[in-house]
C-alpha cells in the first residue's frame, strides 16, 4: 500500500496521541484493535460491526468516522478526503470479494501510531 497523502507515521502517532488524551469511547479502539488484526489488516465495515458488538454497520460506519475525523483534524485536515473521513485511516482493500462487503485496509501509519501510543492488539483468551 501507498504511504498515506495525509502525514508521515509519527504524524499519525501525534495525533492518535492527541485524540487518546482527549478520551476515545472503547469500541473505536476496539475496532482499530480487530482491523489492526486481521489478515492484511482488511477487513469489511460490517465484520468490524460484529466484532465489537454494534447491531448494523451503519452504526460501525458512522463511530469509525468519528474517530477518523478525529485523526484527521489533529493531522490539520479541514475536509474530509475523497468525501470521507474514513480515508484518513483506511484504504481500499486492492481486491474485492466476488461477493460480500467492501474491504478496507488499516493504514500502516495508523498501525504504527497504535504501536507508539500502546494501542495493542487485543489479547487471545
Amino acid at each position: 500500500m501507498a504511504r498515506s497523502p495525509y502525514g508521515s507515521k509519527t504524524r499519525y502517532a501525534e495525533a492518535l496521541r492527541g485524540v487518546l488524551r482527549e478520551g476515545v469511547p472503547p469500541k473505536h479502539l476496539d475496532m482499530l484493535r480487530v482491523h489492526a488484526g486481521a489478515r492484511s489488516r482488511s477487513r469489511s465495515v460490517g465484520q468490524l460491526a460484529e466484532a465489537v458488538g454494534y447491531a448494523h454497520y451503519g452504526a460501525a460506519n458512522l463511530q469509525y468516522g468519528i474517530f477518523a475525523h478525529r485523526i484527521g483534524e489533529k493531522l490539520g485536515l479541514t475536509d474530509p478526503p475523497r468525501g470521507f473521513w474514513l480515508h484518513v485511516i483506511l484504504d481500499w482493500a486492492g481486491r474485492q470479494p466476488a461477493e460480500g462487503d467492501t474491504q478496507f485496509v488499516l493504514r500502516e501509519e495508523m498501525v504504527h501510531a497504535m504501536a507508539a501510543c500502546g494501542v495493542g492488539l487485543p489479547t487471545k483468551s
